[in-house]
């Protein structure tokens, strides 16, 4: 079986030396139900929306925004707030060559390198096109496999028409990865296109 290895563990504080002892056994029934939450969602819950909070706030007399917060947060799986694992103890590399295609740009999760306690995917994007003067707009990317895979961006280059990104991805994914689906998510950030554009002359500038 092979060793998830975090980083250092960073101290939590405890942010008040009062507990009202009174709560101790509703306390522990909340985590009874949050353990029966993850269970029943397979660790994948989502959020419920926010009408149905703004029913809840109002049937329970609880502030919208705080219950807002609280379920954002559950949307976090425990290894998202645990330390982030490193790849150690190189092992192979793994040719995937999945690859798809849509209009004029593909995707395609060309390989993997497997260490002892994760696994880099690597990722690649490219536009399709003769024209010179086209570019592949700039854009935060996510992978997305299952739920018992946690996968965080680790590094990206490239420019122009091309871009890699590669995701490590916690525990380590089988040699085989046939039955596999991986799900790139793209969120394109903003440009603002309407600018206007000054032609220099040619001439010789005196800086004093």
């Amino acid at each position: 079986m092979r060793n998830i290895t975090p980083l250092l563990k960073m101290p939590f504080h405890v942010p008040s030396d009062y507990y009202c002892e009174d709560l101790a056994p509703l306390d522990e029934q909340i985590c009874a139900l949050l353990a029966k939450r993850k269970e029943n969602s397979k660790n994948n819950s989502g959020f419920p929306g926010l009408e149905r909070i703004s029913e809840w706030s109002k049937k329970y007399n609880l502030d919208e925004r705080w219950l807002q917060r609280i379920f954002a947060s559950f949307m976090q799986s425990e290894i998202q707030v645990k330390p982030p694992v490193e790849p150690t103890g190189f092992l192979k590399y793994v040719s995937i060559l999945k690859a798809t295609q849509q209009e004029d740009i593909s995707y395609a999760v060309t390989y993997m390198k497997q260490y002892s306690n994760a696994s880099v995917v690597y990722v690649e994007i490219e536009i399709n096109t003769p024209e010179p003067y086209v570019r592949l707009g700039h854009a935060s990317f996510g992978l997305l496999i299952s739920p018992e895979y946690h996968c965080r961006t680790s590094g990206g280059s490239g420019s122009g028409k091309g871009w890699q990104h590669s995701f490590i991805v916690v525990p380590p994914l089988p040699d085989d990865v046939a039955e596999l689906e991986f799900r790139l998510s793209i969120k394109p950030f903003p440009e603002d296109r309407e600018f206007r554009e000054v032609v220099l002359k040619e001439t010789t500038i005196a800086i004093k």
